[in-house]
């Protein structure tokens, strides 16, 4: 079987890669140019260098693949990058299933993001059932993303065979960039205050993820969705620092944020609404239909940990 992985480079494309190999598949990359490939160094993949707005290039990359996973995707909080985010996320997905379609590939696995999962007005965990509803308060990025999942609901009403999947944040090693959740652990780990969401963030192994992706390959039904995380992992800003302190033995910055805390009571004290900024939520369909792993928090952060301080991107301990 040859699986094409899209943004393969990337931190969680490159662990999609890894778990395709562990089953021995034969595994084809796309990678845009001037790509940093130190993620891909000594694997065994068939590498094609080309971008997902380029239909020769998207052509050739599906051309006898079994199974497409998409994870390429431009992502900037900058809103001067709105239109290449946008031509990127939508217009490059629409470009590659299109493809995919035409070719006759089996199946794809659309990788999108939990910040489309909509928010319960009640505060409850959302799952995959949960409707978008935070269009008016989205980032460029999440509304592209989401519009890329309508392109694809679209084209799977054509025949195309396709899942869904929502990560949610990733941790582990090879965060080269680093990812913005990775970058809430270095600040914390170099004593700087990480940004946060008030409503908490559900962190899951990236290796978890990809072998995720791995299995709503192999084991969903088409056009389901799944949230990939972990069923004890949507921490608070004070639950995320604890962690990091027992992981890596250094004292974190101060966990108190009055005004977070202040602005979370106030919503909490609304008897309706769409709740403020987080992305908890609640994995358990892909837990209980696709065996989605569990890795303990503590060891993916610990191996996240290990990584970012053998790289240089954390100050040494005192």
């Amino acid at each position: 079987m040859t699986s094409l992985v899209t943004g393969g480079a990337g931190f969680v494309g490159s662990h999609v890669v890894r778990a395709l190999l562990a089953e021995g598949e034969r595994v084809r990359v796309l990678v845009r140019p001037g790509s940093d490939l130190r993620n891909l160094a000594g694997l065994d993949v068939e590498m094609l260098c080309g971008d997902v707005c380029d239909a020769q290039a998207v052509a050739a990359a599906v051309a006898g693949c079994d199974v497409v996973y998409h994870l390429a995707a431009r992502y900037s909080s900058r809103p001067e990058d709105a239109a290449e985010t946008y031509a990127v996320n939508v217009g490059g997905t629409k470009r590659l299933l299109r493809a995919a379609l035409a070719a006759g590939v089996a199946r794809v696995v659309l990788t999108s993001t939990v910040g489309t999962i909509g928010r319960p007005p009640d505060g409850s965990l959302p799952t995959e059932e949960t409707p978008f509803n935070l269009w008016a308060t989205a980032s460029h990025y999440v509304k592209s993303k989401y519009l890329s999942e309508v392109v694809a609901r679209r084209l799977a009403e054509e025949g195309l065979s396709l899942v869904i999947v929502h990560p949610c944040a990733p941790v582990g090693p090879g965060d080269l960039k680093p990812t913005v959740s990775g970058q809430r652990i270095v600040d914390a780990l170099n004593g700087r205050r990480p940004s946060y969401l008030p409503g908490g963030i559900n962190w899951v192994s990236v290796r978890d993820v990809a072998r995720g992706h791995v299995l709503a390959a192999r084991h969903s039904r088409p056009g389901e969705r799944y949230i990939l995380g972990h069923a004890q992992g949507n921490l608070d800003v004070d639950g995320f620092l604890r962690l990091l302190a027992q992981v890596s033995g250094r004292t974190m910055p101060e966990a108190e944020q009055p005004s977070w805390h202040a602005r979370w009571r106030r919503h909490q004290e609304r008897p309706a609404g769409v709740r403020p900024a987080s992305l908890t939520a609640d994995p358990g369909k892909a837990i209980r239909e696709l065996g989605l792993p569990q890795t303990p928090l503590a060891e993916a952060f610990a191996a996240a940990v290990t990584w970012f301080e053998a790289n240089g991107y954390v100050q040494p301990a005192l």
